[in-house]
């Protein structure tokens, strides 16, 4: 027993005694260590000079390999001692940034241990818990790299800083350091940029909307994102009050105040150029998509390796800065546009147009905005989900209802006022027929319809679960960018290409290199992506899309518009093009933002559609023309789709154009083999003029010069110039002209010019043969639920949305102008199964 004892003791000694070494061990690494982190931070601040930071510029490169932009960082153009900035700039920044400067030692353990407790929540290695010694240190002696080690050493150099300067040194060289936005660095250029004051003059509303920006250059910026700028400058005033700093007065008296205004010649002149809206768009992506700040480009070192293709750009540049390309201004504005290019087979965007008038980090209509797609969102929605769920039962050939009825009150029109007991849906996509893309989706259900949907990388919200979606009635919209994107689909075989704008950023300084890994993205079978295809083709060939034709050049796509609330039948509010060619593919949007009464928009996507055929036409000059190959395994069709040729119809409608009387004739039917002959006439059609022979186009404007109405019919001729059926005989439709008058100078967009065919909707008056007043704009998609004032949703006025102006309720009778503000029936149970009499889930 006495020896098992002995035993017991000399082993607590031994655990008493490993104990205490091993405490000791931990005390002097503890304190080696931090002697370790002193040394290393003194080295690391005796071998660079605070006040002498260079760097090679970034540069930004296109395509090919070619210098677009140097991001030049602006030089300071005085070092500010701490004596000459405002007391008020310093009591903003301190509030915001760091209360306990003066106390601490360069590091704030209360707010480092919320930063790590925040971290491991997220799972990252977000930035928080910095002082302001530390931010100095990050941004003046380390790389980019976000590491827990490079935060130790961001650590050891804080540490050093406040053992070799003051806090107020500290923060004279912190202010001279840090970036304001705008290629800028130093408080004395910031003041100067946004208040064209110095440093010492300063009021305190400008003290805190300057404090305001660093955290967040381009997203706080005064002049980029005013709403933001002034929430958060707003805020740090009522931190200054709540430190003391300033009285409640002078809180709500700098609240009032005014934010700076951007004038001339603010940004650097390397930014300030045509492809403005793609720069921003590359540091957006820089950020977002690689972690890389604005602020780390401007600081240099980087390679930036984009997807611009410059004679693409160059083409949308000169197209967009020629008015003649728009719809004439209303009396405040004009109409807006967006377009954006992207490659067929990698989705790099190519090229991008921001807005007509866009500004350095200004909203960009071509990827932020959201509006009703229209008609283009057919294929998205309806065709390509059926086709790739059931090829053998739907595809280019099949048949669909196309009888006027109504879906549990959900009643669509074709703008043509046409109906039949079928059609095949290769025709239903070429003339734009609303009924059968309805039937079809109901066929199919709307849960299959919004999964696709979603599978083209549209996001949806729960209030579209219903049949408006397959004339693009979606409730928040979409933008230019995630339609090229989705329709890269069709061009691909199947497989969407992720859009984005950088290949590769690399810093070699840093040794940080990112390079764009494509993503594997089939939405659609082959041979279902290559049926949808083949109609897209026929679509611009011989249907809505016919203006957006390339000469010699294959071209596949949709025209869509949305019809106005505010206007008449004749008004749309939205028009868009969205197609392609084998090389690339194109979005192009118009409408005015926001829609008014005296703001109208009276022509439709022959616009856009023309604004796609002069972009790509120009800058794929010297591109030797391919023609689009099909999936492997994949037999093109050699023979045309077999139907009956409909019938030609003919509207003749009267214009007043630079003080001349014309007649847009544009008709519809016939064989994209045919070409046309126009004949006018008085009274005996036996004795017409001819006045134009051979076209191609649909269309024709004849200019009178002289009070006599004349009428008007067409003849077709097949290849070997047989002539077939005429046409109707057209009287001149006065209705046009007299709306034009009648609503004055701002509202004369609508006439067309020599060679404009109707798209989606006829006639700008909305009139087709033998219809009367029919709904216009081809009533596509819910085009009332658009979106207002950049892009965002709703209504003007705070209107709720409204169902698609195709759309008249159940029993109204024959009227073609349905009321605004019908209601859709609601969304069916989850288990509903797909029926003949309703919604289907």
């Amino acid at each position: 027993m006495a020896a098992k004892a002995r035993q017991r003791v000399k082993k607590k000694n031994k655990m008493l005694l490993f104990a205490v070494s091993f405490v000791i061990f931990l005390f002097l690494s503890v304190i080696g260590g931090y002697f370790s982190l002193l040394y290393a931070g003194e080295k690391m601040i005796d071998t660079t000079k605070l006040e002498d930071l260079k760097a090679e510029p970034s540069i930004i490169y296109d395509k090919n390999g070619k210098e677009m932009m140097s991001l030049v960082r602006q030089k300071n153009s005085d070092y500010v001692p701490f004596s000459q900035i405002s007391p008020m700039l310093i009591d903003a920044l301190l509030s915001v940034e760091d209360k306990r400067f003066y106390e601490h030692k360069g590091i704030d353990m209360i707010r480092i241990g919320g930063a790590i407790i925040n971290d491991i929540q997220k799972g990252s290695l977000a930035e928080g818990g910095s002082t302001i010694t530390q931010q100095l240190a990050r941004r003046v002696f380390l790389s980019l790299e976000k590491t827990f080690w490079r935060k130790t050493k961001e650590v050891s150099i804080a540490i050093a800083l406040e053992r070799n300067y003051s806090k107020d040194q500290i923060l004279e060289m912190y202010l001279n350091q840090i970036y304001f936005g705008e290629g800028v660095y130093g408080v004395g250029d910031a003041a100067k940029l946004y208040f064209d004051k110095k440093p010492s003059d300063l009021t305190i509303s400008e003290a805190a909307m300057l404090a305001a920006i660093p955290k967040a250059p381009s997203t706080y910026s005064p002049f980029a994102n005013p709403e933001k700028a002034k929430e958060r400058r707003d805020t740090i005033l009522r931190l200054m009050y709540e430190d003391g700093h300033i009285t409640n007065e002078q809180k709500e008296k700098a609240q009032a105040e005014p934010l700076p205004k951007e004038h001339k010649n603010t940004t650097e002149n390397s930014s300030k150029n045509v492809n403005r809206a793609f720069i921003d768009y590359v540091f957006r992506e820089a950020e977002a998509r690689y972690n890389v700040t604005e602020e780390e480009l401007y600081r240099g070192g980087w390679s930036v390796y984009t997807t611009l293709e410059p004679n693409i750009q160059d083409a949308m540049v000169k197209a967009y800065a020629n008015e003649k390309n728009f719809p004439k201004p209303g009396p405040k504005r004009a109409v807006e546009s967006a377009m954006v290019v992207v490659d067929a087979k990698n989705g790099g965007i190519a090229a991008l147009m921001g807005g007509r008038n866009y500004t350095a980090k200004g909203f960009n209509y071509a990827t932020d905005m959201a509006r009703q797609p229209g008609s283009s969102f057919k294929p998205l929605a309806v065709y390509a989900p059926a086709i790739d769920t059931d090829i053998h039962k739907w595809n280019a050939h099949s048949m669909l209802s196309n009888k006027r009825q109504s879906f549990n009150g959900y009643e669509p029109r074709n703008y043509n006022g046409k109906y039949s007991e079928s059609i095949s849906m290769m025709r239903a996509l070429i003339n734009s027929d609303n009924v059968p893309a309805v039937w079809l989706l109901n066929e199919i259900g709307v849960k299959t319809g919004m999964n696709y949907i979603e599978k083209f990388g549209i996001e949806l919200s729960p209030d579209d679960r219903n049949l408006a979606i397959a004339l693009g009635g979606l409730s928040k919209g979409t933008s230019p960018l995630k339609m090229a994107q989705a329709y890269t689909t069709f061009a691909n075989g199947g497989v969407m290409a992720e859009a984005h704008i950088i290949e590769k950023l690399e810093n070699k300084r840093s040794g940080v290199e990112h390079v764009f890994e494509a993503k594997e993205n089939r939405v659609l079978k082959p041979e279902a992506a290559w049926e949808v295809h083949t109609m897209l083709e026929r679509a611009v060939q011989e249907g809505t899309g016919r203006a957006a034709k390339i000469s010699g050049r294959p071209v596949a796509g949709k025209t869509g518009t949305t019809q106005s609330i505010a206007g008449d039948s004749g008004v749309n509010k939205d028009a868009w093009f969205v197609g392609y060619t084998p090389e690339y593919v194109g979005a192009v949007w118009m409408g005015f933002d926001p829609e008014d009464k005296q703001h109208l928009m009276r022509q439709g996507s022959s616009l856009t559609a023309k604004m796609f055929s002069m972009v790509l036409g120009e800058g794929l000059k010297g591109v030797k023309s391919r023609g689009f190959e099909p999936p492997a395994g994949i037999q093109r069709q050699q023979e045309e789709e077999k139907e009956e040729v409909l019938p030609v119809q003919l509207a003749a409608d009267m214009t007043l154009d630079e003080d001349k009387l014309k007649v847009v004739l544009s008709w519809i039917g016939g064989s994209p083999d045919y070409t046309y002959d126009v004949y006018r006439f008085t009274d005996n059609p036996e004795n017409r003029e001819k006045v134009a022979s051979g076209l191609r186009e649909m269309s024709y404007v004849d200019t009178l010069n002289g009070p006599t109405m004349y009428k008007y019919i067409v003849v077709p001729r097949d290849a070997d110039g047989e002539e077939k059926r005429p046409s109707n005989v057209a009287e001149i439709n006065m209705s046009q002209l007299e709306n034009l008058l009648r609503e004055g100078e701002h509202h004369d967009d609508g006439q067309m010019q020599d060679g404009d065919i109707p798209i989606d909707g006829g006639m700008d008056n909305g009139e087709w043969p033998g219809q009367g007043n029919g709904n216009g704009g081809n009533g596509q998609g819910n085009g009332n639920g658009g979106n207002n004032g950049n892009g965002n949703n709703g209504q003007p006025d705070g209107q709720p949305p409204v169902a698609p102006p195709d759309i008249v309720p159940s029993g109204e009778g024959d009227s073609q102008s349905p009321p605004q503000g019908i209601e859709l029936p609601p969304p069916p149970d989850q288990g509903q199964q797909p029926g003949s009499d309703g919604f289907n889930g």
